[in-house]
């Protein structure tokens, strides 16, 4: 009785598949998301390490930066895998049973295409819900580590202006981020006096406060000045005070730094940061304020140039109809010989600084719309990306488990050299769609799915191919055929 309610097992067939496909697919993803780990450690090493910043906190902006990876990951996982897995099984010659027993392809490649599809399905919802939530508090700890931690952002030679009322500037940093060497301070005063102070040193410490509130310099060797604005004649002899210390202590408040809540509000409205329900949303405010200008243009042109039935009805009315002045017929075909020769230079030079008006509204409106669509194409770049990205894992699989039936060979060599240079080559072309989306080149929706128009025949083509137990040779042999055929 008991073994009637057990749940019914998979069949031997997909036990197969999964069972030699799920190992590699896990052990590639972490060395994909390793190897991208480390790129992106390498491009920012140097802002990094050495700033202060506590092992933790260090960590915890790798761990939202590793979501941003996933999705280059799992595209070079899925070769990969699929290549192995299925290049294994051909060439152990399990496909061959397994096609002599009268089972195809397709149903072989069933389950992992099952597993597919769920994760197209959770790859759509890690780059809706996932990916913008771990940019965005990426982005605040990086905002709270830059005010709050000055030592974070001051690079030597460059002036450090977000502390309200100083800017810093150290010709040198040392390794213990703390001693800086050829300091420059510019004080300014925005009490009534208005004052300028400057500071120079040649090194100090620079150390914050427990509660980070206050940043201290301990400076040394230097010279300060002063300007003296409380005296009459400052605007025309521009006074000042000098005076040269060998050791000067200097505390600056923070306070400005804080980081409010209503900034992470401001911040999560970059286009990068929104799913798909409020890019939607802002894609309809964007084309509703398209319309609204456009609606006030026409009315524009109506009132202006009274010309009934070329613009919208509702910016004529009987009212406006009656206001106008009764028009003899004219005398003229020729407009202005219609007036007096003394009023005809006025009235051409009336014509035309009106024309040029007009004219000038028509191109501010233009250059209003243009404006319009470049603002809107990153929101619709980043809309199409979340299906195109969490779609391309199928299409890839389409052409590497196919290839890796056909080419019988396993391992790690051949199959990752196969999938590097298909991952290159869908890299270059999803890249190139998406500028050409962004500068207008190509419609937005074009470009971002161009890369997966370019797969899929591809994976259609490899997939009939390996259905009809093509060798990778008889492939490659009918190719130069066809160009063959094709000169004569």
């Amino acid at each position: 009785m008991s073994s009637r309610k057990m749940r019914p097992r998979l069949p031997a067939i997909d036990r197969l598949v999964l069972g030699n496909f799920l190992g590699p697919f896990a052990v590639t993803f972490l060395l994909s998301l390793f190897l991208f780990l480390m790129q992106f450690l390498w491009k920012y090493i140097d802002e990094l390490v050495g700033k202060g910043i506590e092992t933790g906190v260090m960590l915890q902006l790798i761990f939202y930066s590793l979501a941003d990876l996933v999705p280059m990951a799992l595209p070079l996982t899925v070769m990969v895998a699929s290549l192995m897995t299925f290049g294994n099984l051909s060439e152990s010659f399990e496909l061959v049973a397994l096609k002599a027993n009268g089972i195809s392809l397709l149903r072989i490649l069933r389950p992992a295409f099952v597993v597919m599809l769920a994760l197209v399905g959770l790859n759509f919802l890690f780059l809706n819900f996932v990916i913008p939530r771990a940019n965005l508090e990426a982005k605040a700890m990086l905002m709270d580590l830059r005010k709050k931690k000055p030592a974070f952002n001051i690079s030597p030679g460059e002036f450090y202006q977000a502390i309200e009322g100083y800017s810093i500037r150290v010709g040198a940093k040392e390794a213990d981020n703390e001693t800086v060497r050829d300091v420059l301070i510019y004080e300014f005063k925005n009490d009534e006096s208005k004052r300028l102070n400057v500071l120079r040193a040649e090194w100090g410490q620079m150390k914050l406060s427990e509660d980070q509130s206050e940043l201290s310099f301990t400076l040394y060797n230097g010279v300060r000045y002063d300007e003296m604005t409380n005296q009459k004649e400052y605007r025309s002899t521009f006074p000042f005070n000098s005076m040269r210390f060998e050791k000067q202590q200097m505390t600056i408040d923070l306070s400005s730094l804080d980081v409010e809540l209503t900034d992470r509000k401001a911040m999560s409205r970059d286009y990068r940061l929104l799913n798909v329900k409020q890019l939607a949303a802002d894609l309809d405010t964007n084309r509703m304020r398209q319309a609204e200008m456009m609606a006030e243009h026409d009315q524009y042109m109506a009132r202006y140039l009274h010309i009934p039935g070329l613009y919208p009805s509702q910016a004529f009315d009987s009212s406006m109809r009656r206001q106008r002045p009764v028009v003899s017929p004219l005398r003229d075909t020729q407009m202005l010989n219609n007036y007096p020769v003394e009023e005809q230079d006025v009235i051409m030079a009336s014509a035309i600084t009106h024309a040029r008006g007009i004219k000038g509204t028509v191109d501010g409106l233009q250059t209003n719309l243009e404006y319009k669509r470049e603002t809107a194409r990153p929101y619709q770049i980043e809309w199409h990306k979340k299906f195109s990205l969490s779609l391309i894992v199928l299409l890839l699989f389409l052409i590497a488990a196919p290839l890796g039936a056909i080419i019988k060979k396993g391992g790690i060599g051949l199959p990752l050299v196969i999938s590097v240079l298909l991952f290159v080559l869908f890299y270059a072309v999803n890249l190139t769609g998406e500028k050409m989306g962004k500068e207008g080149v190509l419609p937005v929706w074009l470009g971002m799915w161009l890369s997966s128009l370019f797969l899929l025949p591809i994976g259609l083509f490899i997939t009939y191919k390996a259905n009809k137990d093509r060798s990778w040779e008889s492939i490659r042999i009918k190719l130069p055929r066809l160009r063959l055929r094709s000169k004569s």
